[in-house]
């Protein structure tokens, strides 16, 4: 019947419809708004309910129950005649001990009161800030169809003491934007800025029509922060989408005006947003909003990433301010909203308040900034992201004695037209016909020759040959092949690999880790993943934390089948990772908390052939000389070999890369050292008190392990997993030998094949 349909709002039921005629604005085709205020200290309003009470000032959860609290409104009728293009949707819930994070609220719509559509959730919104006795939804939009909507609410049964007191439904229909309007608006997604820095084409608020509004106060500018809108991906009409998005700010959040400064729709498109312009204080950072300039991106970036047009027009705008305010668009300084320095351009997140912009949207920033600032070094010209102008690569040379009988000075002579931004140089040695580096002190070499090095191969089909690395498997989604690596001097890391892609179909994807706890895991343990996508054309920065993976970053780049050169730095100090291709800067990603150290590099590709080759790492060098330590007798020497080499890598502060300096040396070390007996461990001092050293003759490059055991045979302590080269090894377990009691203890190492047990006495 009619009346199970309509809800019964006996104690108040308010309806508004408002056209805006009192304004001095344009009245859109089908522009009307309605609100539907329902209390809830009356029965006849609830289709049902359970583990509610009704009271005097509303509905309140019983105490001591065991059944989740839920109820269910009766269906509201939806009073807009011939709404256009959509109706946009959303609820404000009033009461005492309000939880937003513990409440679910859905929602299901009917066209005619008798079929429904399935229930869906309505997510309380994370943009504002939510209180425990105000909670708003977001916008839902609905097809301009849909005449009645029905609600339901269910708590988290931690939720104590909940009283929810009163309803409000807003409904809106923004109207139909003018054709004439949309073409001019459609102009705008072309006319990208041409002269120097100066401020893109925007779509004004008389345009979109804006609901006209005093100009908000100001503050000087020293912040950008980037929004999303948290709604729909789709619409025909962007404009319509703004108007909906201010009917809420100042219904809903009960705010002056739209919250924003600028909004950007998928095509690029930009709308100015609150009334006072980019300098005006809006509504949308956390209630902290001195000091900043708010930009939306229209749609929802939880998962997907802002098209390409989006963060275009982002990069311009944020330039243009950038420009205007002498803003360094990679640098941070103090703010009040989190006390200490931020980010001059961040996400809505960086407040602590909310996941805005998405993890999609918050991923791109990195080649945000890196964006902003070419443009704004080369005066934002092109209206897009311009070539750099230096387009001359820095050169490095390499000088000092070619003969050595020990450790040795070597000089760089590094020069560029502007001025060289990094520096970095490796110290190889050579076996038989190969030059490869000592992994424990930071330094990689592998050009795939007839002489390499010993590896850890997981899943796929790796092979060498042709002097290069192959991976045919095209069914494994997770291939590994690891080296060990030490990565823990603190400063910045040059990681460098050619490859092609083989593969002509399927995901056609490839990367690397860097930084990595251990490199046999799945997912390497802790590390940085660096990820090529032939399939989109996109590489991605993923962080993976206790063997888990976390996307971070995304950019674009262009991916075939032919042989490329790939380049990423990374600072410990600082959490900040970089990717090249060839000599084009990709993108750019930094970790609030990064990570120090790493015992292993890996490459990897899913379901695709891929060949490597040419796989190097650098280390950071301040100055123009460094000192090589040099010896055959000790494993931890730059060159332990009679024939070494040292490179040099530079790049400009334009992205621009060296060609490799190079200089050969030959090692005289003069008499050798005996060799330690490869029969036995040896422990010193034994008895053991406070410190220990274990020595031996490591037969190969691997993995060691290293256990305790009482004389029945028990395991009563281990050593975390090392890494090892080929010759004599020293390892302090004084951190093993620590957990033991006084007693005596056998000593157990094993390395691949290679097993050796030794007697020690614990004081």
């Amino acid at each position: 019947m009619k009346n199970n349909v309509l809800p019964q709002v006996i104690c108040c039921l308010l309806l508004v419809l408002n056209t805006f005629a009192q304004e001095k604005r344009h009245v859109f085709k089908g522009e009307h708004s309605e609100t539907l205020e329902i209390t809830l200290t009356d029965q006849n309003v609830l289709s049902n309910s359970k583990a509610f009470t009704q009271k005097l000032k509303g509905l309140a959860v019983q105490e001591k129950t065991q059944e989740t609290p839920e109820f269910i409104l009766k269906p509201s009728k939806i009073r807009l005649k011939k709404a256009k293009p959509f109706i946009s949707s959303y609820t404000v819930w009033e009461g005492e001990n309000l939880n937003y994070t513990l409440m679910d609220l859905s929602y299901r719509t009917s066209q005619n009161g008798k079929s429904w559509s399935d229930w869906k959730p309505a997510i309380l919104d994370g943009h504002l800030e939510q209180t425990g006795k105000r909670v708003v939804s977001k916008m839902e939009f609905l097809d301009k169809r849909v005449r009645y909507i029905q609600y339901k609410v269910s708590l988290n049964n931690e939720m104590k003491n909940v009283t929810i007191s009163k309803a409000r439904l807003y409904h809106y229909s923004p109207g139909e934007t003018p054709k004439k309007i949309q073409k001019q608006i459609e102009k705008n997604a072309n006319n990208a800025t041409k002269a120097s820095c100066s401020k893109p084409s925007v779509v004004n608020r008389s345009q979109w029509g804006a609901i006209p509004r005093g100009a908000a106060a100001s503050s000087t500018v020293s912040h950008l922060i980037v929004h999303h809108e948290f709604g729909s991906n789709i619409s025909s009409d962007w404009a319509a989408r703004v108007r909906s998005i201010q009917n809420f700010h100042i219904n809903g959040n009960g705010w002056s005006d739209i919250g924003y400064n600028f909004l950007v729709d998928p095509n690029g498109v930009v709308y100015e947003g609150r009334a006072g312009g980019d300098n005006a204080i809006g509504a949308h950072f956390c209630g902290r909003n001195r000091n900043t300039m708010g930009v939306c991106m229209l749609g929802d970036y939880s998962s997907v990433t802002p098209t390409t047009a989006t963060q275009n027009s982002l990069k311009r705008l944020l330039a243009w301010k950038a420009d205007k305010e002498n803003i360094n668009p990679l640098g941070s300084s103090f703010h009040y909203s989190v006390n200490r320095a931020l980010t001059h351009i961040s996400g809505h997140r960086d407040a602590g308040c909310s996941a805005c912009p998405g993890n999609g949207g918050y991923a791109t920033l990195g080649g945000i900034r890196s964006g902003v600032d070419l443009l704004v070094s080369n005066g934002c010209s092109g209206g897009g992201t311009p070539p750099p102008s230096d387009t001359t690569a820095p050169t490095t040379s390499i000088s000092g004695g070619n003969v050595q009988t020990g450790d040795f000075i070597v000089n760089f002579s590094d020069r560029d037209n502007v001025g060289v931004a990094r520096r970095y140089y490796q110290v190889l040695e050579q076996y038989s016909t190969s030059f490869l580096a000592n992994r424990r002190n930071g330094f990689f070499n592998e050009n795939f020759g007839q002489d390499f090095g010993v590896y850890d191969e997981g899943a796929g089909s790796w092979s060498v040959t042709d002097g290069r690395l192959k991976q045919t498997n095209t069914t494994s989604d997770n291939t590994l092949w690891s080296s060990y690596l030490i990565q823990d001097s603190g400063l910045p890391y040059l990681y460098e690999f050619a490859a092609k892609v083989t593969s002509t179909s399927g995901p056609r994807k490839f990367g690397i880790h860097i930084m990595s706890s251990d490199g046999t895991l799945s997912q390497r343990g802790n590390s940085y993943l660096i990820w090529f996508s032939g399939e989109d054309n996109k590489v991605r920065i993923y962080e993976t934390v206790n063997n888990a993976l976390f996307f971070r970053a995304i950019a674009d780049v262009s991916l075939d089948n032919n042989w490329a050169k790939y380049r990423v730095t990374y600072s410990p100090a600082f959490g900040v990772i970089q990717v090249w291709k060839n000599n084009e800067y990709l993108l750019s990603w930094t970790d609030g908390s990064p990570v120090s150290s790493g015992v292993a590099i890996s490459l990897r590709t899913n379901k695709t052939a891929v060949e490597f080759d040419d796989f190097k790492v650098y280390k950071f060098r301040e100055g123009s000389s460094v000192k090589v330590t040099a010896g055959n007798s000790d494993n931890n020497k730059d060159l332990r070999t009679t024939t070494g080499k040292v490179k040099s890598m530079v790049r400009d502060d334009a992205g621009n890369w060296s060609t490799p300096g190079n200089f050969d040396v030959t090692m005289n070390f003069g008499r050798s050292f005996a060799k330690v007996s490869t029969s036995k461990l040896i422990v010193y001092p034994n008895e053991v008190s406070d410190n220990a050293m274990l020595t031996w003759q490591q037969p190969e490059y691997g993995t060691v392990y290293i256990v305790a055991f009482d004389l029945q045979g028990r395991m009563i302590a281990e050593m975390p997993k090392e890494y090892m080269d080929k010759g004599k090894s020293t390892l302090d377990i004084t951190s093993l030998t620590n957990k033991l009691s006084s007693g005596l203890y056998v000593i157990k190492l094993t390395s691949g094949s290679y097993l050796e047990t030794i007697r020690i006495m614990k004081k």
